[in-house]
Parts: structure tokens; C-alpha cells; sequence
């Protein structure tokens, strides 16, 4: 077969919403395949949107509401092309796109389990963007690994990652495994109850619902 090739397929949509119509988040734009990120946005938009439904559907406050969708997806969506253009920038580079990756993995699996413990609103946004702490700093390392950096300078980037995921890793990422490999641990989760607010209690009855957990599990941590 010939060498064949699509072309551009990130978009942006200039409007998000109108009147009594909405774009999920898969049709307002999209990034790159890259990390998987469009479930998660479109999930998160599905969510949000019938939240509003069911509470504003018929009242004034429906318009109100469509434009804060609107505005929360667009933000998201930036969000997402921010961390995506930063690993593609350091294709050439595996150590750093490996470190720069874990701000994703930090975000997204404390966001889950908060999900999953039914506190959405200690991750109320994609990649924690909106979050005081991890959406300004994630934005300046994401910005500062775009530029040619040297030995010191990466060696800083690697120190002020590892410290941002600090208070949001409940799945060992701070661990620096010689073989940058990181198992589904039980144990993990329970020494970060204390991040999502929790006890031990409460990650047990997670890890039972979910189908993970067993008494063994337990027994051995």
C-alpha cells in the first residue's frame, strides 16, 4: 500500500452551546489521540449536562448554566492541548515525556478514586486545571518543558513535578521505581486516604464495591 497520511484533525469549536442546544465535549473540539483524553471529557460532559437538565430544564437559569458548560469545556479542552503539546515536544526526549506524564496520571487517578468514593468536588475538573495549586503550577511546568532545557534545569523540572503530585498521588507515582514501572497496589490507595479526605474504612468498602479488594489483599498490607 502507498504511504498515506490524514491531515490536521485538532479542532476547536467557536461555540459550545446556544439556545436549549449543547455540544458534548467530543464535538467542541478535539486534541490527539494521545493519552486517551476524550472519554474522560466527554464523560465529564455528560455528567454535567444532565446535571443541568435535571435541574435548571424550564427555569431562567438554564442559559446561565449551558454558558458555564461551555465555558468549563472549552477551558478543559485547552487544558488537555496544553499537556499533549508538551509530550509531543519531548518526543525526543523519553525521560522527560515519561515525567511530564505523570501529571496525567496524578490528576486522573485521584480524580477517579474521588469519583469513586462520591466526592467529585475535590476534582471537579479535567487534569485538576481549576485547582488553586495543581492548575497554575501545572501550567508553568508544562510550559517551562516546551523550551530546550539543560542538565540543571530538567533536573528541576523533575524535583518541582515530583513535589506537585506530592498531596495527589494515591498510586505510588512518587515511588521513582528503577523500572519506571508502577503495579495496582492496594496498599497505595490506603496510606493516600488521608489526601481524599478518608480513612481506611472507606477505602476497604471502595475496593470491596468495585470488585478490586479481598480480605487476602488486606490481610497482606
Amino acid at each position: 500500500m502507498p504511504f498515506t497520511h490524514a491531515r490536521q484533525l485538532s479542532f476547536r469549536s467557536p461555540s459550545i452551546t446556544g439556545s436549549n442546544w449543547a455540544l458534548l465535549p467530543s464535538a467542541a473540539g478535539f486534541v490527539d489521540p494521545l493519552l486517551s483524553t476524550g472519554f474522560p471529557l466527554t464523560l465529564l460532559g455528560i455528567t454535567r449536562l444532565g446535571k443541568i437538565l435535571d435541574e435548571h430544564w424550564g427555569s431562567p437559569r438554564l442559559e446561565t448554566s449551558l454558558q458555564e458548560y461551555a465555558r468549563q469545556t472549552d477551558d478543559e479542552l485547552l487544558a488537555t492541548a496544553r499537556l499533549i503539546g508538551a509530550l509531543y515536544q519531548n518526543m525526543n526526549d523519553f525521560p522527560t515525556f515519561r515525567l511530564l506524564s505523570l501529571l496525567y496520571f496524578a490528576a486522573a487517578s485521584y480524580a477517579e478514586v474521588a469519583r469513586r468514593l462520591n466526592k467529585p468536588e475535590l476534582a471537579s475538573s479535567f487534569l485538576l486545571h481549576d485547582h488553586p495549586e495543581f492548575g497554575p503550577e501545572s501550567r508553568r511546568l508544562l510550559t517551562l518543558a516546551r523550551a530546550t532545557l539543560g542538565p540543571a534545569e530538567k533536573e528541576a523540572l523533575t524535583n518541582d513535578i515530583y513535589r506537585l503530585i506530592r498531596d495527589f498521588d494515591v498510586a505510588g507515582l512518587g515511588k521513582r521505581p528503577a523500572n519506571h514501572c508502577y503495579p495496582v497496589d492496594a496498599a497505595d490507595l490506603f496510606a493516600s486516604a488521608q489526601k481524599l479526605g478518608t480513612d481506611a474504612t472507606e477505602i476497604e468498602a471502595l475496593l470491596r464495591r468495585t470488585g478490586f479488594y479481598s480480605a487476602e489483599i488486606r490481610h497482606q498490607h
